[in-house]
């Protein structure tokens, strides 16, 4: 007998009380707890106060018949669920398909055999087992989803402070660090001019601009992350891709773009924020070619599909496994810092952040159709052609 058996309520209903007395034998003898009712109403009664798991129901009753026992069961939803086999005499169809209409799950013909009751009654009793498991399974499903929910919508609230106060940061530090970098960088212009004709610091000229222009470049770069959420929808204007091209190669001379595309570039138009894109394309060049190996001359392959323009920038010179090259655009990457961009400063996280929250992208990665190859790409979103 198992532990099932043991826990497992069966109520026969029969107004004959032989009928009851030999099912309950058989039931009781296969380890199963049996309980006997002669008529509807009792049946029903008890059901409410202790309802059973699986119920043996005659239909040839007196005052309430199988049926009427069936009917009113089914409408009580504490009871609705339990399975009811019917037990009777009458083995014509119709009584059959009544049967199963009202809701029974199964129908045994007197006189019966004692192992097709057993058979059935397990089988029902198999189900019913089945359908508790499954709806425990369902309920601590429902229960974790909601318990993961919860905790996914904490972490994202965390991750929304955390953003604020990153934000709040870079724009605190930038504003307070501009002041006093303005001072010591003008005192620095009036200390080589007045040191201009002395030889010994004339070497010194050319780092200090370049460490001044760096500073500068860092602490707009830090300004313009803290208030690029605002920014990236703000200024949205039409704007000829043509010219943004031609802007660009007249910012990075020496360097010399040459632009692949079949797409006719004085048609095209970007309808986002010209300052960023030009911004973020300059960027995207400039950190192309500081993987590329030296040279002056970049190609740079542009195509329209979807109204996304898709830049793509061969690198012959990257040296970055694909871990590091996923982590460079975050914002305290050490790869970054240690790579041969360290001079860009901020500038390749400020270009991701610009085409992330214009719906683009910027990655360091191979494509699928030139895997042995190292590239840039950059994806700039709100790109259409307009009539001329």
């Amino acid at each position: 007998m198992s532990s099932v058996q043991a826990t497992t309520t069966i109520m026969l209903v029969d107004d004959t009380p032989t009928n009851l007395i030999l099912l309950g034998e058989i039931l009781h003898a296969n380890g199963y707890r049996a309980v006997a009712f002669p008529s509807g109403e009792l049946a029903l009664k008890a059901a409410a106060k202790n309802p059973p798991d699986l119920i043996l129901l005659d239909i040839r009753m007196p005052q309430m018949d199988g049926f009427e026992v069936c009917r009113q069961l089914k409408a009580i939803p504490l009871l609705a669920s339990i399975p009811v086999i019917f037990i009777s005499a009458m083995d014509d169809t119709e009584h059959k398909l009544q049967a199963f209409e009202l809701g029974g799950v199964d129908y045994v013909t007197k006189p019966f055999q004692e192992a097709e009751v057993l058979a059935r009654v397990a089988t029902h009793l198999r189900i019913i087992h089945l359908q508790r498991r499954l709806t425990e399974h369902n309920e601590n499903l429902e229960q974790l989803v909601a318990q993961r929910t919860q905790e996914l919508a904490q972490a994202h609230s965390r991750l929304l402070e955390l953003d604020r106060l990153k934000n709040d940061f870079l724009h605190m530090i930038s504003h307070e660090i501009r002041t006093p970098a303005n001072g010591i960088l003008g005192i620095g212009e009036l200390l080589l001019e007045l040191c201009a004709d002395n030889e010994e610091t004339a070497g010194f000229a050319d780092a200090f601009r370049q460490s001044s222009e760096r500073l500068h470049n860092l602490i707009n770069d830090a300004t313009l992350l803290a208030e690029l959420k605002h920014l990236s929808t703000d200024m949205a204007q039409s704007t000829s891709l043509a010219h943004i091209v031609d802007d660009l190669k007249q910012a990075l001379r020496p360097l010399v773009i040459t632009v692949h595309t079949r797409t006719d570039l004085t048609a095209l138009h970007s309808q986002a924020n010209p300052v960023l894109v030009q911004k973020a394309l300059k960027t995207a060049v400039q950190l192309a070619h500081c993987f590329s190996k030296p040279r002056h001359h970049l190609v740079l392959e542009l195509s329209l599909e979807e109204h996304v323009l898709n830049l793509r920038i061969a690198l012959d010179d990257l040296s970055l496994n694909a871990a590091q090259a996923e982590e460079f655009f975050q914002l305290a990457s050490a790869v970054r810092s240690c790579s041969r961009a360290e001079n860009m400063g901020l500038a390749p996280v400020v270009a991701h952040n610009i085409l992330t929250a214009l719906g683009g992208g910027l990655a360091l990665c191979k494509v699928a159709d030139d895997a042995t190859q190292d590239h840039l790409l950059a994806r700039i979103p709100h790109c259409s052609y307009l009539a001329q």
